[in-house]
């Protein structure tokens, strides 16, 4: 399942189609993993400070921690890739969740290393 694939610095992307929301799927498997509740951070203005917030308390806790609308948050999805590889202490039990429209502008590296 998708769960085994992911990875504490392999994140899983979720290409939004017109009406999908996966949030209540991710957050039905974090019980089941016993990570409930998930960070949420709807991302837009001024959402990357808390984005980043919760990322880095993540990071050491092992929380799951769901971006999401992650298209009005670019250039924290541009910093993502970097944080992520570079990091040197992330709990092997840290998930991160990305959900975004479609978009070209999604930097490719992060697209590479993540589940989609």
């Amino acid at each position: 399942d998708i769960y085994e694939e992911s990875g504490c610095r392999k994140p899983v992307l979720y290409l939004l189609t017109a009406g999908s929301d996966p949030t209540t799927a991710i957050d039905e498997l974090a019980k089941r993993k016993k990570k409930f509740p998930t960070d949420k951070v709807s991302m837009g203005e001024g959402q990357e400070k808390v984005a980043r917030e919760k990322n880095n308390n993540a990071f050491l806790t092992g929380g799951w921690v769901i971006l999401q609308n992650s298209h009005l948050g670019i250039g924290y999805m541009s910093e993502l890739e970097d944080v992520l590889t570079k990091t040197k202490e992330i709990d092997e039990d840290f998930r991160l969740w990305i959900t975004c429209e479609i978009t070209p502008r999604f930097p490719i590296g992060l697209l590479q290393i993540a589940i989609k």
